[in-house]
């Protein structure tokens, strides 16, 4: 299929950087109608069609499977695009990492450069996140020049203002051990640039849904467990269990966090080609896994923000909610932790 050049009408930049919203008017559709639509992940992490949303008729939403029964099956495009929406509506997240992949998992290309990156908003929020990956690279190139940049285009920019002779044999020197020729290097940045943002992206979401869990923890604690219901076993089982479920998601997270920071660490201590696609592969395959366990979350959170925006309710509301709203989909994220990949065997 070749390239198609999409109207960014239909979609804001909170839509295309979120991970549970995915606006098809970002992907190539070619039947009336559909692309003013958007796939969301609900409170139970399914995904389904959303129709429309508004304050006050909310959120309309249908199964998948119904979307035949909306828009003009006789139309001949009908069938391509149901193929292409059914395919996403798989994806675990819907960040436009996991887009990218997916849509060339079925030969579908995209302007990439404009619809499916970060919005420039988001990337100035990232700006400090991405400071701690490309230090080590300025310190490589530069020595002890103490500016910090953000991306691969910062990088170029320092060249008219430094010793260029002494850059580029230290360029050289990063170009030998990586086993790549000198016109591979600003490649090589984009693809680092690349990857360090996408993990930027998810370590912000990630300190995001923290501190929203730590005051969810507190709302559970005051209304529940403190309360009458102190004694109903149900509801401390329940309470326990979506408390402990969400905590353990953080942690693993965490956890795959610090592999990454430590395998970047050790790469630009000791430049080679092996040390950088171990340490590509490492945040690659691990991205479906954590974009998942993130998504989750993130629906988990802004639906109780929703749902209770004083953080109020009485005890038996608060259990009764979480029974319906909470419990349901925490399968799903056990089951993404128990099928990451081993941090050992890549």
């Amino acid at each position: 299929m070749s390239a198609v050049a999409i109207d960014t009408e239909g979609y804001t930049a909170e839509e295309k950087d979120a991970l549970h919203i995915l606006p098809l008017a970002i992907v190539p559709l070619q039947t009336p109608g559909m692309r003013r639509i958007r796939l969301i992940k609900n409170a139970r992490v399914e995904t389904v069609v959303e129709l429309f949303k508004d304050n006050r008729a909310g959120s309309g939403q249908i199964d998948i499977r119904a979307i035949g029964d909306y828009f003009d099956k006789s139309a001949p495009t009908f069938e391509e695009d149901r193929t292409i929406v059914e395919a996403l509506a798989m994806e675990l997240s819907f960040d436009v990492y996991s887009l990218r992949l997916a849509l060339r998992s079925h030969n579908i290309k995209v302007d990439e450069a404009e619809h499916l990156r970060l919005s420039p908003q988001m990337q100035e929020k990232l700006t400090e996140y991405m400071r701690v990956f490309t230090r080590p690279l300025i310190q490589k190139v530069f020595g002890n020049e103490t500016r910090d940049v953000s991306s691969a285009s910062e990088i170029f920019e320092m060249f008219r203002g430094v010793d260029r002779d002494v850059a580029l044999k230290r360029i050289k020197s990063i170009s030998d051990a990586l086993g790549i020729e000198m016109d591979q290097i600003p490649g090589f940045l984009e693809d680092y640039g690349d990857i360090f943002l996408s993990l930027s992206y998810f370590k912000r979401a990630l300190e995001d849904i923290r501190p929203t869990f730590e005051r969810f923890k507190a709302w559970t604690h005051e209304g529940i467990r403190n309360s009458h219901l102190r004694h109903n076993r149900d509801a401390m089982r329940y309470t326990d269990i979506v408390d402990t479920q969400l905590e353990e998601a953080i942690a693993f997270t965490m956890l795959r966090f610090k592999a990454f920071d430590e395998a970047s660490q050790d790469f630009w201590k000791d430049l080679s080609e092996y040390r950088y696609a171990h340490l590509r592969r490492l945040v690659t395959s691990n991205h479906r896994t954590i974009g998942g366990i993130l998504c989750a979350l993130s629906v988990k959170m802004i639906r109780w923000q929703e749902d209770f925006p004083g953080e109020s309710g009485s005890p038996n509301k608060r259990a009764d909610w979480l029974l319906a709203e909470m419990v349901p989909g925490l399968d799903k994220i056990r089951h993404i932790q128990r099928s990451a990949p081993s941090l050992n065997s890549l």
